[in-house]
């Protein structure tokens, strides 16, 4: 590592633990530590949300107490060591030890919400912007929002907050020179409305870049309309839902992709010793998916994920298993199969053991290398709450 990197990484360290002595043995993140309450209040396995979190997620954190929230400093510190048996180029390294990022989360006054999170280093390198919003609540009686930054794009919750370590494909799926980025950070302007059990949100994006892409729309991932309507309740383990897409990609002759997307997803939450369930079909349109092409892209994909608390809910295994279609003759298959351990308050450990495989429409099946990933996590509040 380099001198700057060790520097960083060792004041971060020395900052989290001056602060973790400061903190009460409570949640992450820092609602959790306002509250008073567990991880699991919000969490299924930390970061994936179950039925109470992600109600507050949708809410853009307007459903919980504002008074309360102010309660506890806004900031916290997270920092990730990584290891995956497949990054073996010259610009990778299989064991990455430089990932230390900063959030700001929290509300301003009765109406406002915010959420920064910026890398001081990530991959070993210079940290990039990974997410900046801010959220005016009041609309349709504090049941609407109005949000504008960098955000998250209206999709189902695992998409952003998972305890597994591969991303998921079905979101990400590549059609000729177009790949979707259905779960992707984007800068832009979302609207939503969450009553009862009825969540709807829509946003426009465009630049998934770093801070110089907030002024960007017709970057080179194009721009997109994306939208989600959903049936949940904080109260209620079940969530029903569709997402979709519609946008614009330039080609690199010249031309124009006009692309769509719409899926179907349902989860479960794990319950009296059943399973939880997380399950997605999607399909894709694409018109022109590449320079040449003589006719559209119509493609389809799955995603399935089973998971299962286990041992007081320390642990959390999990399998999964998608297939991608790009309507090109281009089938992709992955699958993976996941242990969670929380070793500590806020110290918790990922382990993954992937493999995947692609059929080219030529009649030969390739299956790829088995990969091998660990994942520790650390974070901590930076202060004491007030309660």
């Amino acid at each position: 590592m380099t001198c700057t990197l060790r520097f960083t990484l060792g004041v971060a360290f020395a900052a989290a633990f001056v602060f973790i002595n400061r903190a009460p043995v409570l949640a992450m993140p820092t609602f959790g530590q306002a509250y008073g309450v567990a991880c699991s209040q919000c969490h299924t396995a930390v970061p994936a949300l179950n039925a109470y979190g992600r109600y507050v997620q949708r809410s853009q954190y307007a459903y919980l107490d504002a008074a309360v929230l102010k309660k506890a400093l806004p900031l916290w510190v997270g920092y990730q060591a990584n290891y995956d048996s497949q990054a073996s180029s010259p610009d990778t390294h299989k064991v990455i030890w430089g990932n230390v990022a900063v959030h700001a989360v929290g509300v301003i006054g009765d109406n406002w919400s915010y959420h920064v999170q910026q890398w001081l280093v990530n991959d070993n390198q210079g940290g990039g912007l990974d997410t900046a919003w801010v959220s005016y609540n009041n609309l349709f009686k504090h049941n609407g929002y109005l949000e504008v930054g960098k955000l998250e794009v209206p999709a189902p919750s695992p998409y952003g907050m998972w305890f597994e370590i591969a991303p998921f494909n079905t979101p990400e799926v590549t059609v000729g020179e177009h790949t979707y980025q259905l779960d992707a950070n984007r800068w832009g302007a979302k609207a939503g409305y969450l009553h009862g059990s009825l969540s709807l949100d829509t946003a426009y994006v465009g630049s998934d870049a770093d801070l110089n892409g907030a002024s960007d729309y017709v970057p080179g991932n194009g721009k997109a309309l994306q939208y989600r309507a959903a049936f949940m309740g904080p109260k209620n383990p079940v969530e029903v839902g569709v997402y979709g897409t519609t946008g614009t990609f330039p080609i690199s002759d010249g031309l124009t992709d006009r692309y769509s997307a719409i899926a179907g997803y349902f989860q479960r939450d794990p319950m009296h010793g059943v399973p939880g369930v997380f399950f997605v079909y999607q399909t894709t349109h694409d018109s022109y998916p590449l320079a040449g092409a003589t006719a559209p892209a119509n493609g389809r994909g799955y995603t399935l994920n089973i998971y299962q608390p286990i041992f007081k809910d320390k642990v959390v295994v999990g399998f999964r298993r998608e297939m991608t279609d790009d309507g090109m003759g281009t089938i992709n298959h992955y699958g993976n199969i996941d242990l969670t351990v929380q070793i500590a308050k806020y110290l918790r450990l990922y382990t993954e053991a992937g493999l995947s495989g692609t059929n080219a429409g030529n009649g030969v099946d390739r299956v790829g290398t088995p990969a091998w990933r660990v994942f520790v996590w650390w974070t901590t509040p930076v202060a004491k709450a007030k309660h």
